[in-house]
């Protein structure tokens, strides 16, 4: 249907009292064709969308069921690119100076701090910002944390482009609250990681309850992702299939034409001999949270295949 002849519909509805019930989706999908009819350079069509949609925004009215949830912030998308690696590298970096300085900060923000302390050097600890230091303590640890600010001009002249690119992933982490944001979400209450085998995906996702997984939802933001899965699998640790090479070397076995693998390295012990039983009792239980092994799982496993990013996008916002 052309744009002028649903407009047309609408009027007449509108003069008859009629209703018209439609799902948020199709508006905002009207609304990026719009914009995209007009990247084309399709003006007239274009410039008739236009009409329908300014048509609609003063006419049509929004119902909202739920709209706590609707309206959440973990809904909203924000993307950036570059940086690639090395932004779940900073991450990383971050976490391990958190890690480092956790006791501290329980210790002087202990009102305010959900601080337990791992059995294993190794280990990451249980940390969390409490929902009332965001706003009484936010600047005092904001300053333990930060130095001054310095703008991208001023860096241009003086660092590399990617030494930039990593000082802009910390100022993201910190002076956006990316960081502070992740920490103030419980994990299995509000993030977690799909244990369900059918879900192929392995990042993090929102949880509206405890143990309870968003069904087709994903956190839209790049470096705020990254983080919940990195303390999801800090908190969770990995399982025997995530440590056991085995599983991944099957996958590659199998992805070969039969005929071109040699019968010599077709299992994975005829390759390099392991004891299962010494994997079990000893090198899973001293492995499944360290956290060296869990962001080389991540590197090598998760991000280089789920994390997204792109040089152009067209967002709308419920």
């Amino acid at each position: 249907m052309e744009p002028w002849a649903a407009q047309g519909q609408f009027c007449r509805g509108l003069l008859n009292c009629d209703i018209i019930l439609t799902s948020p989706e199709d508006i905002l999908s009207f609304d990026l064709l719009t914009i995209d009819k007009c990247r084309r350079n399709e003006f007239d069509i274009g410039r008739s969308m236009l009409t329908v949609q300014r048509w609609l925004k003063k006419y049509v009215r929004d119902v909202l069921d739920e709209s706590d949830e609707i309206l959440h912030v973990k809904y909203q998308l924000i993307y950036t690119v570059d940086g690639v690696a090395k932004r779940w590298k900073t991450i990383q970096t971050i976490l391990e100076f958190v890690k480092k300085h956790a006791a501290d900060i329980s210790k002087c923000f202990y009102e305010n701090v959900c601080y337990k302390l791992s059995e294993r050097k190794s280990t990451f600890p249980q940390f969390r910002l409490q929902s009332n230091y965001r706003y009484a303590d936010k600047p005092i640890i904001l300053s333990f944390i930060l130095e001054t600010h310095s703008s991208v001009e001023y860096l241009v002249h003086k660092f590399p482009r990617l030494d930039i690119q990593v000082f802009l992933i910390i100022r993201d982490l910190l002076s956006s609250e990316v960081l502070l944001v992740a920490f103030t979400n419980r994990y299995r209450v509000n993030y977690g990681v799909n244990p369900s085998s059918s879900f192929n995906r392995l990042m993090a996702v929102p949880f509206p309850a405890k143990d309870v997984v968003a069904d087709r939802t994903e956190f839209g933001q790049p470096d705020g992702a990254l983080v919940l899965a990195q303390l999801s699998y800090n908190y969770s640790g990995l399982n025997e299939e995530e440590t056991d090479p085995a599983s991944i070397y099957d996958q590659w076995i199998l992805y070969e034409d039969e005929k071109y693998v040699p019968k010599s390295i077709k299992q994975w012990n005829k390759v390099n001999l392991k004891d299962y039983q010494q994997q079990f009792d000893y090198v899973f239980p001293t492995f499944r949270h360290n956290m060296l092994v869990i962001n080389y799982f991540l590197d090598y496993f998760v991000f280089l295949r789920e994390v997204k990013q792109f040089p152009h996008k067209l967002v709308a916002y419920a």
